[in-house]
């Protein structure tokens, strides 16, 4: 099986064209993490976006300084740490991962994703707007979370 055909068991990739799958594939790095490891913090520099070939990983905010709470499960086929892709004047996660179980991801790091949609903006554009649905969505289900807490 062909790499770029593999990078489509990651959901926000198919939108790709087999080009683009190709260029994207020379700055990806498959990386693991056992259960329990922590990815990232919450306030780390964001660097880094993942994919998740295979495992579960919990993405988590504090509530407070002793206790965390779940936000969202990310499970195969799905990006997390987009905070890394958000042009802000400090690039920060806004939340813990956890890995749930024995995790493999893809691994990519924001200047090389920045590089490359600079070079070819269409795949910049088509990568960015899948971003943020995955964003919408992640709001939406904050909301509704927040909601069960305030009622």
């Amino acid at each position: 099986m062909n790499n770029f055909i593999q990078l489509k068991s990651i959901i926000m990739l198919n939108h790709l064209k087999d080009s683009m799958l190709d260029e994207l594939l020379r700055v990806t790095r498959i990386v693991a993490y056992r259960s329990g490891d922590y990815i990232f913090n919450e306030g780390e520099d964001a660097k880094n976006l993942y994919g998740v070939i295979d495992g579960k990983v919990r993405l988590e905010i504090d509530k407070k300084h002793t206790t965390r709470i779940s936000i969202n499960d990310i499970v195969q086929g799905m990006v997390f740490g987009f905070s890394a892709l958000i042009d802000t004047e400090k690039k920060n996660y806004t939340t813990y991962a956890k890995a749930l179980t024995d995790v493999k991801l893809y691994k990519w790091e924001a200047p090389d994703l920045e590089t490359l949609f600079n070079q070819d903006f269409e795949m910049g554009f088509l990568f960015m707007k899948e971003i943020a649905k995955i964003i919408k969505t992640r709001l939406q289900i904050r909301n509704v979370q927040f909601l069960d807490i305030y009622t």
